[in-house]
C-alpha cells in the first residue's frame, strides 16, 4: 500500500466520503464529507458577542481533523485544515464546487451537492496537504440536469422567499438560512426547507 493509499484508508475511517484534487504544483486538496444528522448536527452555528461560531463543526469535526492532520504529518507531510474546522473563510474555497469537481456528488436544483447515498445531508470541509496523491481529472461543475432532480421541483416550490430557480439562487442575500433569527443562546434558527423536503434525502 502506498503512502497516499494509507492516508486515504485512514481518512475513510474518520469521514463518510473523501475526494481529492491537485491544488497547486506541490499541494493537494482533500475534500471531506460528513453526514449531518439530528445526533450529529453540523448545521448548528450562531454568533456570540459578535463572533461567528460553528458549533456543529466544533463538536463533530474538530477531533477528526486533528487525528487526520496528525496522521498525515506523522507520515512526513504537511497538513492544515482550511479556515475554521476545515470550513473556509469567506472567499477562500467553494466547498460545493470542489466536492463536485472531485466526484462527491452533483449539484441539485437547490444548488446543494446531492450524493447518491447521503442525498443533501453531507457537509464538507477541506484539508490542504503536500502528500503525494495521484488526482484524477476534475469533473465538470455544471450539467444540463442532475438525473436525481429530473421531473422534481420540490425545493423550488417550498422555498419561502421564492429565490430558487433550477440550479441557481437568484438572490443569495434573501436566503433565510443566511438571515435567520437567533435563539437566546445566539444560535441561528435555520430555514433549510429546500434540504428538509428534498426527496434525495429519503434514499
Amino acid at each position: 500500500m502506498t503512502v497516499a493509499e494509507e492516508i486515504l484508508d485512514y481518512t475513510g475511517g474518520l469521514f463518510d466520503v473523501i475526494g481529492h484534487r491537485q491544488w497547486s504544483d506541490t499541494e493537494s486538496l482533500l475534500i471531506l464529507g460528513l453526514e449531518s444528522t439530528p445526533a450529529q448536527n453540523l448545521d448548528e452555528f450562531g454568533h456570540v458577542r459578535g463572533t461567528f461560531r460553528l458549533y456543529g463543526f466544533e463538536q463533530h469535526t474538530r477531533l477528526r481533523l486533528e487525528l487526520l492532520t496528525s496522521f498525515i504529518q506523522s507520515q512526513g507531510f504537511s497538513a492544515e485544515p482550511v479556515g475554521r474546522f476545515g470550513y473556509p473563510l469567506e472567499g477562500e474555497i467553494n466547498l460545493k464546487e470542489e466536492a463536485i469537481r472531485t466526484g462527491l456528488g452533483k449539484r441539485g436544483k437547490s444548488t446543494v451537492v446531492l450524493h447518491p447515498e447521503y442525498g443533501a445531508r453531507l457537509r464538507f470541509m477541506a484539508v490542504i496537504t503536500n502528500a503525494p496523491f495521484d488526482s484524477p481529472a476534475d469533473l465538470p461543475l455544471i450539467e444540463a440536469e442532475n438525473p436525481v432532480c429530473k421531473g422534481c421541483s420540490v425545493c423550488i416550490d417550498v422555498c419561502p422567499p421564492k429565490i430558487l430557480e433550477p440550479y441557481r439562487i437568484t438572490d443569495i442575500s434573501l436566503c433565510l438560512s443566511n438571515i435567520t433569527p437567533k435563539n437566546k443562546e445566539g444560535r441561528s434558527v435555520l430555514c433549510d426547507e429546500c434540504l428538509k423536503q428534498c426527496p434525495a434525502n429519503m434514499v
